[in-house]
């Protein structure tokens, strides 16, 4: 039976028809003691493989864009010479939310590579609320549940990933989210906890900017994987004999509508609010704009916009100035693709 994901749990249209709205879980999760857990082997020479702490943020040109007054926390940088043209409380702890798959998706490539097959196990999908939908005893390539991960924030694939590179070290789950504070740690966060894969809401899960930009360095300079996923737009994952088909969509607002916008990665919570980081590359330029804490999907992406534009008109680019028209065609798409995926569930279930 053909299966389909379950686009962030309900997706509904919002004023117009031209946005749509998620419906939000808050976890309250309790303390949990992160310490380091008893091996049966020790990896960390394989978290270490892949270590880039290259980049130095240099704020002392650094000021606020009058414009972004309401958004909470911003920054935007120049990722080849550090150099912040613009930012606000980029030192505040936050939770990270989805942010966190960029780190959990680099300890799981860590231990196992892009083209090996792993299996669904029950226990990895009990998840919520941004689910692809997978089903116990579907096989994968991993690189098609990394897209689910970065592309489509689906939190089953995030657990999937974690928990099948685990057991393919014959680590615990415990195990893995020791390796992940590990790898952060080896990349100097040094105000981040992280408390499980996928980034739900938890009161000892939490990150700065600053932090999470060092993320996204080693990211662009070690996991090509990742950047490929988070490049992808409904590359979907076609119905195979081990696996049902499923529609991957990509939720970064500016892609495909910011000229030479190519990633990163978006993430929500209620916590949080709606937050993104976006990468943008031109004749040898590469920005970074991270956005968190904003009310909506507009004032997320209308934020990064007018970030990097700044961040263009700083070097003497022209800027891009694309409009809320673009970007609310954008999310029509989005409405458009949960509308067909709603009629062809329930030509299923007739």
């Amino acid at each position: 039976m053909l299966k389909k994901i379950f686009l962030i749990l309900f997706i509904f249209l919002v004023i117009g028809g031209s946005m749509f709205g998620i419906l939000l879980y808050k976890n309250n999760a309790s303390v949990q003691n992160l310490i380091s857990p008893i091996f049966h082997k020790d990896f960390t020479d394989k978290i270490s493989s892949k270590i880039d702490t290259s980049l130095n943020l240099d704020f002392s040109s650094s000021k606020q864009l009058p414009s972004l007054e309401k958004v909470p926390r911003y920054l935007v940088y120049n990722a080849n010479t550090g150099k912040v043209y613009y930012s606000k409380q980029s030192n505040q702890k936050i939770s990270p939310a989805s942010f966190t798959k960029l780190l959990s998706a680099q300890v799981a490539l860590d231990f196992i590579p892009e083209d090996k097959t792993i299996i669904v196990h029950p226990e990895s999908i009990n998840k919520v609320p941004t689910v692809l939908g997978l089903k116990p005893g579907e096989v994968f390539l991993v690189s098609d549940i990394l897209r689910g991960a970065i592309a489509t924030s689906g939190n089953d694939a995030a657990q999937v990933l974690a928990d099948e590179s685990s057991r393919s070290i014959g680590a615990t789950n415990q195990e893995f989210l020791y390796y992940m504070n590990k790898k952060a740690e080896l990349l100097a966060m040094k105000h981040s906890h992280f408390a499980n894969p996928d980034g739900l809401d938890d009161q000892n899960q939490y990150s700065t900017l600053e932090d999470i930009a060092k993320l996204v360095n080693n990211v662009q300079k070690n996991y090509p994987e990742i950047l490929t996923a988070a490049n992808s737009d409904n590359q979907d994952i076609a119905t195979s004999s081990s696996h049902g088909r499923y529609y991957l969509p990509n939720w970064n607002g500016l892609l495909n509508v910011y000229p030479n916008v190519n990633g990163l990665k978006i993430a929500y919570t209620e916590e949080a609010g709606y937050s993104t980081i976006v990468t943008f590359s031109e004749a040898g330029l590469s920005l970074v704009a991270i956005v968190s804490g904003t009310g909506s999907y507009l004032e997320r992406d209308r934020a990064a916009a007018d970030l990097l534009d700044a961040a263009l008109i700083a070097n003497n680019i022209s800027p891009k100035r694309i409009s809320t028209y673009q970007l609310n065609l954008r999310y029509k798409q989005w409405g458009d693709l949960a509308r067909k995926i709603r009629q062809e569930l329930n030509e299923l279930n007739k």
